[in-house]
């Protein structure tokens, strides 16, 4: 090799080295940074002789992200459901005091029995009276809680929605600068983390798949196939409070919905499945439990006239067919029992429209009010709790089915997370930075250097020994 040769690779080391130290040094920087790409340099021989840097490329598995992504999206569906629920579900059942519907009727059962002992005890039937009451504010406030859950759900999702709009507003415009052919290596570089923690947040909200075009932009569509971001235009995200519909530039994308290509994980999809679906089931069974609690009182109610309302009522009337959506929350006790409503206690012995207290030790009407809470009764199959039960056992149903769709979310929840993480580790480990490694770099790079600078003192020294002989 000639000196000329041997100056000109090792001054191209030197160059190499350089750019190598800084590649590193910058991947230590961002060791902590969950988005950024480990950047590694790709060394090859010149044209001229020596070494050069081709190109510096980032650290990034495309399988690895849609794996993690998907995993995130289902964590955040689940959790989104659950928390949506806690508030009701605690109301539902009070696990600090046991309170729950069921052991409200209960108590009003037990209530009756010892007025059927004791029907001349005035102060068990004032007794009666309250546990009545304290069932109807139950349903009332667990109808309420519902209400509440679905306005927050509905809340979270525009919020949501806000958050997918500008996101892919944003990766829209990170579109418009891949493809201008104005950004430097390092620029390019930087977009490429700033587009993988967009992706990474945007997955939060929704699930998607993402292609590249030919100019190696982002395509984003929904996991049904309907297009989100296409070159550098970004569909806008809807939702129709009133129609229930989520849209995309005006395409259907409801989740759960068949037929749609929509989405199906996330938060958003959480949300709206609970304001859709979720949410108006259980608003459902609530008032089905009410409708039955209204009609067994009064079908066993011997003073009753046609129309007229028995120990529990519609708002103070008696139950219409077909019911109106809401009753749970409706629900209330007959004033002719209330004696603060100008009301009568002795009524649950006697029934409602009795003008005049009949005997003290008659127990008739009781045992029936007894045997309708104790008899199997028809109740609305189509909302999966049964078609045929008593008042305690659909209860119960109740409670139980709808406390274990909570549960089952929150234990989805926690398993998705853990694999999502799990997942996260094997990505990162790929395209994340291990200090330790990045340090070895560090002194690989400090001895090349110090070889090349090595070489160029010794092909100086024999230049200028060359120089002096003449």
């Amino acid at each position: 090799m000639s000196l000329s040769a041997a100056l000109n690779a090792a001054r191209s080391g030197m160059s190499v080295t350089s750019r190598w130290a800084q590649t590193t040094s910058n991947n230590i920087a961002n060791a902590n940074n969950a988005s950024y790409s480990r950047r590694d340099p790709t060394i090859v021989s010149g044209n001229q002789g020596g070494v050069t840097i081709s190109e510096i490329t980032q650290a990034v598995n495309t399988s690895l992200d849609s794996m993690y992504r998907l995993e995130v999206s289902r964590t955040a569906t689940q959790d989104a459901i659950a928390t949506g629920l806690s508030l009701y579900a605690s109301q539902l059942s009070n696990t600090e005091s046991d309170v729950t519907l069921l052991t409200r009727l209960t108590d009003l059962q037990n209530s009756f029995g010892l007025m059927a002992a004791s029907p001349a005890d005035s102060s068990l039937q004032l007794v009666a009276v309250g546990e009545a009451q304290e069932l109807a504010q139950s349903l009332n406030a667990a109808s309420g809680a519902l209400v509440d859950a679905r306005a927050q759900a509905l809340s979270s999702a525009q919020n949501d929605i806000v958050s997918v709009n500008a996101t892919l507003a944003d990766l829209a415009e990170m579109n418009a600068q891949l493809s201008s052919g104005k950004l430097s290596e390092g620029q390019t570089l930087a977009l490429g983390d700033k587009i993988t923690a967009a992706l990474d947040g945007l997955a939060e909200k929704m699930d998607f798949t993402m292609r590249t075009d030919a100019k190696g932009r982002m395509e984003i569509f929904t996991t049904g196939g309907t297009a989100l971001l296409q070159g550098e235009a970004a569909q806008s995200i809807n939702f129709d409070a009133q129609t229930g519909v989520l849209s995309a530039g005006g395409v259907d994308i409801t989740p759960g919905v068949a037929g749609v290509r929509g989405i199906a994980e996330g938060s958003l999809a959480g949300q709206v499945t609970l304001y859709n679906d979720t949410i108006p089931e259980m608003s459902a069974q609530l008032d089905e439990v009410a409708r039955a609690l209204v009609d067994v009182f009064e079908s066993a109610d011997a003073s009753l006239a046609p129309g007229e309302p028995g120990l529990f009522t519609d708002t103070g009337a008696a139950l219409s067919v077909p019911v109106t959506a809401g009753l749970a929350a409706r629900i209330a006790v007959n004033s002719a029992v209330v004696p603060d409503e100008g009301g009568a206690a002795w009524r649950l012995r006697n029934g409602m429209s009795a003008t005049v207290e009949g005997e003290s030790n008659e127990t008739t009407q009781l045992n029936a009010f007894i045997d309708g809470m104790a008899t199997k009764t028809s109740f609305d199959g189509s909302l999966g709790l049964g078609d045929t039960a008593t008042l305690a056992d659909y209860m119960s149903a109740l409670i139980s089915g709808q406390n274990t769709t909570r549960a089952r979310a929150e234990s989805a929840a926690e398993t998705n997370a853990a694999a999502a993480m799990t997942v996260q580790e094997t990505r990162l480990g790929f395209m994340g930075v291990n200090v330790d490694d990045e340090l070895q770099q560090l002194v690989a790079i400090e001895q090349a250097y110090s070889a090349n600078a090595q070489v160029m003192t010794t092909v100086m020294s024999m230049l200028d020994t060359l120089l002096d002989s003449f």
